[in-house]
Parts: structure tokens; C-alpha cells; sequence
């Protein structure tokens, strides 16, 4: 079936509702099985909750082959044809879950954050990247989200597709960036500390702890790289952290309170930390 047709089709559902009338649907509803169910899934259900049920499912498979294709194209556009970015385009987790969500160790990034940012808090995101964790995970959270990053590529794309009313979207160097002080509930770095050197590093971890209230606190995460005097694991990277105990030993030249965990997963460490201004 055609894209076209399929938009056309999804939208007059939406608008009009559904029409059992129609012959693809009562060829679905006479032959289940095309799209997985059985009659035994519809045993039971009024002829209504049959309709429903079918077409949701068609259309559930429709969303799923298409968000495939997507993801497979917008990789290649990105990593494929030229030389590597410094960030990832986290739609592909839902769009192509299979290949790209893994065991889900990166949902750990937000649930690292989530865990202390109160109700109608306020967040500061330090290379946002493309502002999917803001968006999808922190926006409806909290009541005001300031998302800073150099890279006017991610800017556009965050401008784009991650707009909210209380996502404050800024392009600028975190390092010459200057928060408002003691504002912030949550400071997050979240994948990027590690294309900093480690003198940068320390004067990141400085204006963190400038921006937080009292009690606010600084989260991050940060791929373990214990060979990293043989390689680094991303050309862009500047300091990578070899394990926990490293981190933590240059959180706490800032901050007292550190809090620290590591995720191993298939192909990877992630150290995270949470570190709280006293």
C-alpha cells in the first residue's frame, strides 16, 4: 500500500472515526490472521470492540514497518555518509526498538534524573544534544527546562521536533554559557562530559554547582573507558573516565555529596552519578 494512501486513510480515521463498510476492513475482519490475531483474540468482543481492534492492530503494524524504514534511512543520512557526528538522534529507540534499544540501559539516563527532579521543578540540561530526554521524559515534569549546546545542527533539530513552551532552547558553549545562580533544581550532563578535557571538565562541574538551589542536584553519565590509553572510544572525545572510582574522584573536588552507580550492558560500562549541593 502506498504511504500516501495509508496517511489517507490513518487521517479520515481520525476524523471521521471507522467504517466497518469498508472492503479492506471487512476483509481484515473476516481474516484476522493478516495482521497476527485470531478468532480466538476476538472471541467474546461486540462487533464495535472487533473493529477497533483490528484496525488499531493494522495500523500498529503499518507504524511499526514504517518506523523501520525511518530509522534505517535517517542512520545511514547520518553516520554513513560522511564523517561521524558527536550526537545521536534518540528517536531511533522508538522507531527501530529492536536494533536500537538494546537492554535498555539508555532509559537509565532519565530514570538518573527523574528519581530527584521534584514536581514543577526547574532543570538545566548541558549539551542537550538533541533534546529527546527533555522532551519525552522531563517537560511534563517540570516547569521549566533551559537545553544548551554549541552544535547548531542539534539546535535545528531540537527547535524542530522537541518544542515545548517551557523548553527554553539556547545556542551557546557551555564552558562560556552563564546560568542564572541558584536557580536550578536538577543540572544535567547527560553523554557528553567525556568530549571535554579535564581541566574543562572541573569548570563544568563548577558552574553546576553555581546554578543549583540548595539541595539541587547534578546528574550525568559517562561511557567507562578502562583502555583509554590505548584508544578513546569517539575521536571527539577529550577525557574519558576509565571507572567509578575516577569519577568519582573528580566529582568530589567540587562537590561533597556524590552518589555513583555503573550499568554494564552488551557493549559498554556507563558510570552515573548524582551529586548534591549542600
Amino acid at each position: 500500500m502506498a504511504t500516501e494512501s495509508v496517511l489517507d486513510k490513518l487521517i479520515h480515521v481520525m476524523k471521521n472515526g471507522l467504517n466497518a463498510n469498508e472492503p479492506e476492513y471487512m476483509d481484515l475482519l473476516n481474516n484476522p490472521q493478516k495482521i497476527g490475531l485470531n478468532h480466538e483474540d476476538l472471541a467474546g468482543k461486540n462487533e464495535q470492540q472487533k473493529l477497533l481492534l483490528i484496525i488499531g492492530e493494522y495500523f500498529a503494524k503499518i507504524s511499526e514497518y514504517s518506523g523501520k524504514i525511518a530509522s534505517e534511512l535517517l542512520f545511514r543520512s547520518q553516520w554513513n555518509s560522511g564523517p561521524p557526528p558527536d550526537w545521536f538522534d534518540h528517536r531511533h529507540h522508538y522507531l527501530n526498538p529492536e536494533k536500537f534499544s538494546g537492554d535498555g540501559f539508555w532509559a537509565a539516563s532519565a530514570v538518573n534524573v527523574l528519581r530527584v527532579l521534584p514536581l514543577g521543578g526547574t532543570l538545566l540540561d548541558l549539551c542537550c544534544g538533541d533534546c529527546f530526554y527533555d522532551y519525552h521524559f522531563y517537560r511534563k515534569r517540570a516547569k521549566e527546562i533551559t537545553c544548551v549546546d554549541i552544535n547548531p545542527e542539534t539546535y535545528r533539530y531540537a527547535c524542530r521536533l522537541h518544542k515545548s513552551e517551557n523548553i527554553n532552547y539556547i545556542l551557546h558553549n557551555v564552558l562560556e554559557y552563564e546560568p542564572e545562580e541558584s536557580y536550578y533544581d536538577v543540572v544535567l550532563i547527560r553523554g557528553a562530559i567525556e568530549h571535554f578535557s579535564q581541566l574543562n571538565q572541573q569548570l563544568i562541574f563548577q558552574k553546576a554547582k553555581k546554578a543549583l538551589k540548595t539541595g539541587g542536584w547534578f546528574c550525568g553519565d559517562t561511557p567507562a573507558n578502562p583502555k583509554r590509553d590505548e584508544h578513546k572510544m569517539l575521536q571527539a572525545h577529550e577525557y574519558e573516565w576509565a571507572d567509578e572510582n575516577e569519577m568519582c574522584m573528580e566529582l568530589k573536588k567540587v562537590f561533597n555529596h556524590v552518589e555513583s552507580y555503573s550499568m554494564t550492558s552488551f557493549d559498554r560500562t556507563i558510570l552515573f552519578w548524582r551529586c548534591k549541593k549542600l
